[in-house]
């Protein structure tokens, strides 16, 4: 599991959505989403591993490749509410990461003030 799946890569996931959606229901190998997108095809396949509320593995077909596609539930919405979909999971991450900075910060804090007054008992 990421940390970060949407928090920066909101164009990435976006550009992948659009080349999946102009596919018309069409399973695609991150290869051909590679050239289209024009990013590296093993961070297309982290990105659509990554998102799995709108976008799912298909099983390995005879030739041996693993496609994606849309989920339903991705491809009865609006691009743009996909759009506020994506912008929202990255303001609950960036929102996540500062709530994690502040705990750690406060925990700094804590100590700090259970030290100082050791500290200055001596002098």
């Amino acid at each position: 599991m990421q940390f970060r799946r949407y928090l920066g890569r909101e164009r990435q996931i976006e550009a992948l959505y659009t080349a999946l959606r102009e596919a018309e229901g069409k399973a695609r190998h991150p290869a051909e989403l590679s050239r289209e997108v024009g990013l590296d095809m093993l961070a297309i396949r982290e990105r659509l591993d990554a998102c799995p509320e709108l976008f799912v593995r298909l099983p390995r077909n005879p030739e041996g490749l693993v496609r994606y596609r849309i989920t339903s539930s991705a491809a009865t919405l609006d691009p743009e509410q996909v759009t506020a979909l994506i912008k929202r999971r990255a303001r609950s991450e960036q929102l996540q990461l500062a709530a994690g900075i502040a705990i750690i910060a406060s925990f700094g804090l804590i100590i700090l003030l259970t030290v100082i007054p050791s500290t200055s008992l001596f002098l």
